[in-house]
């Protein structure tokens, strides 16, 4: 065995004992640690329930707070006013602040879903741990998600979607295999017109680019649709009265009918 051989071999084993007490931790102390304070979480968010049902109680926070010198000012929520009475205490605000904030949007994101205490561990599970969560929208949606659901209707829209310029499809402009979409950047020349200057498929400058079109083509869709609503409205207003007029002239109202469209329904047509 030659001396590479060896020093690879020896990095493999010491690699593989690392992973396995890699996984050991995470299914013994890291797992039981978690447990611990998903169970911790449950009992917090109980307690915000309570007390947010009650002004006596809330005020009762905000004395415990005052009482261990714990800050706080007009804008802290309830949740992390509990959170920082439970996981923070005096003189600890800056080595776990950043976890009271994640803990208290758990609580909010919890309650708003109608969990109780005992829910917590499944639900934070369910959502793949408790920093996602946190990134969760009020639609709960995380901000990947919504950028991966933008993405999917851009690739769906952009299929017969009317070419703004043909261009020659040379190497550097050839997606990855499998993929449809690569990227072009385009300089405008001295005189007007415009060159491709460079290209690539890479798949995050991609993915970012159709996270973009795809939010700006779902505006569009919902702009014409909210428009052509609008126009058709309007349409069917104009004739519902013409259809009255119609009518009254039918019936001996010659002299007294006068049937107008307003301007801005006049001025869609």
């Amino acid at each position: 065995m030659t001396n590479t051989t060896e020093k690879k071999f020896e990095l493999s084993n010491i690699v593989d004992a690392l992973i396995e007490q890699r996984r050991i931790w995470e299914e013994g102390t890291y797992a039981a640690s978690n447990a611990e304070l998903y169970a911790l979480l449950g009992s917090t968010l109980d307690l915000f329930i309570k007390v947010r049902r009650s002004v006596e109680l809330s005020r009762a926070v905000t004395d415990l707070l005052d009482q261990h010198g714990i800050g706080y000012n007009s804008n802290t929520s309830l949740a992390l006013k509990i959170v920082r009475l439970v996981f923070v205490g005096k003189g600890r605000e800056q080595k776990i602040e950043n976890r009271a904030y994640t803990y208290a949007r758990v609580l909010t994101i919890a309650s708003e879903a109608g969990i109780t205490g005992a829910q917590v561990p499944q639900f934070i599970a369910d959502n793949n741990g408790i920093d996602e969560l946190r990134r969760q929208g009020k639609d709960g949606e995380t901000d990947a998600q919504k950028a991966k659901r933008a993405r999917n209707f851009a690739e769906a829209a952009l299929v017969n979607q009317s070419t703004v310029a043909p261009v020659a499809m040379v190497d550097v402009l050839q997606p990855v295999d499998g993929a449809r979409y690569s990227l072009a950047l385009v300089r405008k020349n001295e005189d007007g017109t415009g060159s491709i200057v460079f290209g690539t498929n890479n798949a995050a400058a991609v993915n970012t680019v159709l996270t973009i079109a795809g939010k700006a083509l779902k505006e569009r869709a919902v702009q014409t649709a909210e428009q052509n609503v609008t126009k058709h409205d309007a349409e069917q207003r104009a004739e519902n009265m013409e259809l009255l007029a119609q009518e009254l002239l039918g019936n001996g109202f010659q002299s007294q009918v006068q049937v107008t469209v307003p301007a801005t329904e006049a001025a869609s047509f």
